[in-house]
C-alpha cells in the first residue's frame, strides 16, 4: 500500500463521538506504524480544532504528510458570519502561523467562494489582502451559486452578487495566487524530492506524470518527469528520487536520480 488519505467533512472531529482527545492524531500515529504504508495523509480540517498534539504528531512521523487542506471559504468576519461560520483574517492568520511554526514545511491548501450574497467591495479586499499575507501553496476558489435548499439561496434577492461581479472576482483571487505559486514553485529547482510515478502523461506521450507529498490526489499540481535517468522505464504505483529542474505557475518538471 503506497498512501492511506482519510476524507471527511472534517477529519478533527475524528474520535469525538466516543469521547476520545486528539482522536485523529492518535489515529495517524497508529497509521504511521503500518510497515508497508508509504504516506499518510488526511483531508478538511477546521482551523479552530487544529490542536498542538495534531501538528506535533504531523511534524514527529516521517510517513504522515506535511499537508493541510483548511476549507476557509472566506476571510471577511461579516461574510463569515453570514455563512454560519466565525473567525475572520487576523484569527486564519494566527492559526497559519501556528501550523507552518510547529511544522516549518507544512504545505497548506484551502479553497474561496467568491461572490457570497451581501460581499460588499470591502468584504472582497480583505480577502485579496489575507490571500496575499498568507501565501498558501495551493488555493482554489469557486464562484456563488444559487443552489436550491442551501440556506443562501433564499436570502433577499437585494444582497445577491451580479454574476459577472461574480467571476471577476474569482478571476482576481486566481490572479493573485498565481503569481504566489509561480514564485512559490521557484524554490524548489535544485531540490531532490520523492515522487509517486501516476502514469503517463495526458497531454504528451514524451512526460510521465507523478506527484509528490505535497500533492494530494486529482486536486493539485503535478510533477512531470522528462527524464528517466538511471531507469529504463518507470512504472506507474512505484516511488522514485527525483530532481526538480523547471517550475511553472502551479507545475514542477523533474528528472529521474534513483
Amino acid at each position: 500500500m503506497r498512501e492511506i488519505v482519510l476524507i471527511g467533512q472534517d477529519t478533527t472531529c475524528y474520535g469525538e463521538d466516543l469521547g476520545i482527545k486528539d482522536g485523529l492524531a492518535l489515529l495517524l500515529e497508529r497509521l504511521a506504524q503500518i510497515p508497508d504504508v508509504r504516506w499518510v495523509r488526511f483531508l478538511y480540517a477546521y482551523p479552530n480544532r487544529i490542536t498542538t498534539k495534531l501538528l506535533e504528531t504531523i511534524a514527529a512521523h516521517e510517513k504522515i504528510c506535511k499537508y493541510m487542506d483548511v476549507p476557509l471559504q472566506h476571510a471577511s468576519p461579516d461574510v463569515l458570519k453570514r455563512m454560519k461560520r466565525g473567525a475572520g483574517a487576523d484569527i486564519f492568520l494566527k492559526s497559519i502561523e501556528k501550523m507552518r511554526r510547529f511544522v516549518p514545511d507544512i504545505t497548506l491548501r484551502t479553497s474561496f467562494i467568491a461572490g457570497f450574497p451581501g460581499e460588499s467591495e470591502k468584504d472582497f479586499n480583505i480577502l485579496c489582502d489575507f490571500v496575499r499575507e498568507a501565501e498558501f501553496d495551493w488555493l482554489g476558489v469557486f464562484g456563488y451559486s444559487d443552489e436550491e435548499g442551501a440556506k443562501a439561496f433564499s436570502l433577499d434577492t437585494d444582497t445577491k452578487v451580479a454574476p459577472r461581479v461574480i467571476e471577476q472576482r474569482r478571476k482576481k483571487l486566481m490572479e493573485i495566487q498565481q503569481k504566489i505559486s509561480k514564485k512559490n514553485k521557484k524554490q524548489f529547482i535544485g531540490r531532490e524530492l520523492d515522487v509517486l510515478v501516476t502514469g503517463e502523461s495526458d497531454e504528451t506521450d514524451l512526460l510521465w506524470e507523478g506527484r509528490t507529498s505535497m500533492h494530494a490526489p486529482e486536486i493539485d499540481g503535478k510533477v512531470f518527469i522528462n527524464d528517466f535517468g538511471p531507469q529504463g522505464e518507470l512504472h506507474e504505483g512505484r516511488f522514485y528520487r527525483c530532481e526538480i529542474t523547471e517550475s511553472h505557475d502551479y507545475d514542477l518538471v523533474a528528472r529521474i536520480i534513483a
